[in-house]
């Protein structure tokens, strides 16, 4: 019988196969008898070898014992249990287990969502109540022409933060003027100016009436001699109407508007833009624009002289 066909037999029947296997080898072991002897040493002979067989025999099953012991276990039940059967069992993992923790946490997890949305309704519903009763709550009252921002202590008392605060006419008309003073007025007057440089000055280039030393112990230093109250200043434009601010601010548009052009070509977007401004200008109301102006300075405490 092959290897292949043990595994699948009893250990009680493979015990007894081997006691067999061993009894016939002993057999085949023993030397034939070629003479006949005589009936006593035959009888003798035959009870030598009987104990012989016996005492093999014996030895034997205690061999076969103790390889029983030292290999198998003692239970009875083994005996008849084929060898492919005593094979050890693949271990599973204890995915049970993972699962009821999973299934145990889980319910805690929910709970703390639902709580936090509902914390979040929450929320949101007092700041939408909160917003609401702000809304519907009365404004302070502002006086005309005066704003919060040109009472408050962080900005200058100047014409300019009072005009742009209060009044976009007056104000946007200088500041649009302002940025293209040059086209329409010259200053400094050249009557004006000394027709000399200081002794040890130079004329600054760019800025007549302004003078730079370039001799002696005061090299650097700026000497201007410029009529600071012509200035093109937004302090010293506001002193003026409205009707002459339009006129000027035209005046400056059409120049600038001519030398864009000979430099440009017609149809570029700061043309149009320039005559967007022009239509602005031309609809101002100088008469009210003045009064409104009038108004925001006196709120701020401004006196032009």
């Amino acid at each position: 019988m092959s290897d292949s066909d043990d595994s699948d037999v009893p250990l009680a029947l493979l015990a007894a196969k081997q006691k067999k296997k061993a009894a016939a080898a002993a057999a085949a072991a023993a030397p034939p008898a070629d003479d006949p002897e005589p009936e006593e040493e035959s009888s003798e002979e035959e009870e030598f070898d009987d104990g012989d067989d016996d005492d093999f025999e014996e030895d034997m099953d205690e061999e076969e014992e103790e390889i029983d012991a030292k290999y198998y276990s003692s239970d009875s039940s083994d005996d008849d249990v084929p060898l492919s059967k005593l094979k050890s069992p693949k271990k599973k993992k204890p995915a049970a287990a993972g699962k009821k923790k999973a299934a145990a946490k889980s319910p805690a997890k929910k709970a703390t969502k639902a709580k936090a949305k509902t914390d979040t309704k929450t929320k949101k519903a007092a700041a939408k109540k909160k917003k609401k009763a702000s809304s519907s709550g009365k404004k302070s009252p502002v006086p005309s022409g005066k704003s919060s921002s040109a009472s408050s202590s962080s900005r200058p008392n100047l014409p300019s933060f009072a005009l742009y605060d209060n009044d976009l006419g007056k104000g946007l008309l200088i500041q649009r003027f302002l940025c293209r003073w040059w086209y329409a007025v010259e200053w400094p007057d050249p009557s004006t100016l000394p027709d000399a440089p200081p002794k040890g000055y130079d004329a600054l280039n760019g800025f007549p009436g302004v003078y730079i030393c370039s001799r002696g112990s005061s090299i650097g230093k700026i000497v201007d001699k410029r009529d600071r109250s012509t200035a093109p200043s937004f302090a010293n434009y506001a002193r003026k109407s409205s009707e002459e601010l339009q006129g000027l601010l035209l005046k400056a548009l059409a120049k600038q508007k001519g030398q864009l052009v000979e430099a440009e070509g017609p149809g570029t977007e700061t043309e149009k833009d320039l005559d967007k401004m022009e239509k602005w200008a031309r609809k101002l109301n100088c008469k009210k624009l003045d009064k409104d102006a009038a108004t925001a300075l006196k709120a701020a405490g401004i006196r032009l002289e």
